[in-house]
């Protein structure tokens, strides 16, 4: 068994939950050319008669037939005399499939031979394999026969149509791979050879748009789907879905990259594999915060007991990790408003914040994506109060640490440096302060709430410390006078946000300090942030293909500031 082999058995051999094996086993029928019509989540519940999976394929004789696919995994993935003569066992399985029709508007679906498959990871012992054949031979009547797929089997179909077929096809990609899965626990990101393997895994090929969609670029997306459905099981072997969540993050916004560069946003065949990838992602998402959701509502949950002087920074900077893919995934959810409890969504939200009261005390400037994540769901929801109170919480919380410790968010973001002026007292030579752009957002929040009285405090604060104001402006705004500045002429914005941290644009001054000082009362702030509404204006593909919170996941991971059409364009009422 070569070294391929031996990777995709042992992987497989890894699925110890049966509803594993029923999210892989449908990505190994499509990458046959099998046609699905159900799988068994579309089933929950629901007494199916052997029929997990539905499909119809041209069969090892070159025939065409229905075939009916009964999964044992988990504690059944060893077929024994126990579980083929017990109660709902194998043997009654395969009877009731034989015998109960599937409805199915498949052209000619009842008139196509039929051929009954039991599909286990693991393999048959004792005398029962000479039961189940005999079982085979006696009820393969008709148009009617029977197989099994073990794990041998498997092995070799998935090694051979889809980890051969375009993930491990070489010496350099299977040791990547094997590296990543040794290496899942060992750092706090993601590592570099995944990163290198999604890279080359989408650069194998020059996409070529036509009617038909090439064989290749399936498997190309199926092996998206798997490698991101390996990743998720092997995190639960270390128990730790935070490696699952970092991880498909990271290939969720190289894949949106990768459709953006090809300008595929709007090709329907592509798209429909994108959304299956999506699920995956947004079915984890749910799981890591169901898993983690109640410790995080107890007050200081986000706290580690063994994180010693660390957690002086680190239950900070983990609290802010936290709401911003919470506060995302609450988002999303309320882009189908039938089915969102906007009350339930929004009071979770409230709870996590006010239990760990680090939520309300930015370190960084790139913080300001957070608090802004939460102002906004907060509006949409329709929880005006609550955004108010969160945002005065935060300036009291900036104000009180620039006056009695004498610093704000470090403007290059370095958390590094934040830890070093903990420890030392003395801000490092590249810890950066005089400038804040999170002010700077801020302060229009403060506008857009209508907050005078937060105004004139805040506008004292920035005069007497001196601190300079701006909000990144990208130079590729529709009205922008600056394109002719833009350095990255390759890559419109999207494709920059989709990649890296976007750094092509321009510091714009919202109010100097003098201007503050000598002309800005509150009445006139806000009106010169009414004129300054157009200045940033861009006409996403990612919204127009229907995915605009795509673009908050990108801003979090990539460490990206929201551009100021974020909350320029937003009603408070």
């Amino acid at each position: 068994m070569d070294i391929k082999n031996i990777v995709v058995k042992e992987y497989l051999e890894s699925l110890t939950e049966k509803n594993e094996l029923n999210y892989i086993f449908p990505i190994l029928l499509e990458s046959m050319g099998y046609t699905i019509l159900s799988k068994p989540t579309e089933y929950l519940g629901i007494q199916e008669y052997g029929k997990d999976v539905v499909a119809v394929g041209i069969d090892e004789d070159g025939v065409k037939k229905r075939f009916y696919f009964e999964l044992k995994g988990g504690a059944d993935r060893n077929i024994t005399e126990e579980n083929f003569y017990g109660k709902d066992g194998i043997q009654d399985s395969l009877s009731q499939a034989a015998y109960n029709s599937f409805v199915s508007a498949f052209p000619e679906f009842e008139k196509l031979p039929l051929k009954i498959v039991i599909v286990h990871n693991g393999v048959i012992k004792g005398t029962v394999q000479a039961t189940l054949e005999n079982f085979f031979v006696k009820n393969s009547i008709n148009k009617v026969s029977f197989d099994r797929w073990d794990i041998s089997r498997l092995t070799h179909l998935f090694s051979e149509r889809l980890f051969g077929a375009y993930l491990l096809t070489d010496r350099h990609t299977t040791k990547l791979f094997n590296r990543v899965l040794v290496n899942l626990d060992a750092t706090d990101g993601v590592s570099k050879d995944f990163a290198e393997l999604v890279d080359l895994l989408f650069a194998k090929e020059k996409w070529k748009s036509n009617s038909t969609m090439p064989r290749k670029w399936k498997l190309l997306f199926e092996s998206m789907r798997l490698v991101a459905f390996v990743i998720y099981t092997e995190s639960k072997e270390y128990n730790n879905l935070e490696i699952a969540k970092r991880y498909l993050t990271h290939l969720l916004l190289k894949y949106w990259h990768w459709i953006l560069k090809n300008r595929l946003e709007e090709d329907k065949k592509v798209l429909a594999y994108f959304d299956q990838y999506l699920l995956l992602y947004f079915k984890v998402l749910l799981e890591y915060f169901s898993r983690t959701l109640p410790i995080a509502l107890l007050k200081d949950g986000l706290y580690s007991e063994t994180g010693g002087r660390y957690e002086q920074i680190g239950y900070t900077k983990r609290t802010f990790d936290y709401l911003d893919y919470f506060t995302f995934l609450l988002r999303v959810v309320h882009l189908d408003p039938e089915k969102t409890n906007y009350t339930e969504a929004h009071q979770q939200l409230v709870k996590v914040i006010l239990a760990n009261k680090v939520s309300f005390r930015p370190l960084l400037d790139i913080h300001s994506v957070t608090i802004c994540s939460i102002l906004n769901l907060l509006i949409e929801c329709g929880q005006k109060e609550d955004a108010k109170g969160y945002l005065s919480s935060v300036l009291q919380q900036l104000k009180y640490a620039k006056e009695k410790l004498d610093f704000l968010p470090d403007a290059n973001n370095s958390i590094e440096n934040v830890i070093k002026l903990t420890v030392t007292g003395t801000k490092p030579i590249y810890y950066s302060d005089s400038t804040s752009p999170l002010l700077a957002v801020l302060m229009e929040y403060i506008a857009l709430f209508d907050m005078e009285a937060e105004y004139n405090i805040m506008r004292e604060f920035i005069i007497i410390n001196e601190i300079d104001l701006g909000v990144f402006v990208p130079h590729h705004g529709i009205n922008s006078n600056s394109r002719d500045l833009i350095k990255d002429k390759d890559n419109d914005l999207e494709e920059q946000l989709f990649s890296r941290s976007v750094r092509d644009g321009y510091q714009s001054d919202t109010s100097m300090k003098k201007r503050l000082q000598d002309e800005l009362d509150f009445t006139a702030f806000k009106e010169n942030l009414e004129k300054r509404k157009s200045e940033f204006q861009y006409d996403y593909r990612t919204d127009k293909a229907g995915y605009p919170f795509l673009r908050d996941l990108a801003h979090i991971y990539f460490k990206t500031p929201f551009f100021p059409d974020k909350w320029r364009s937003l009603e408070v009422r």
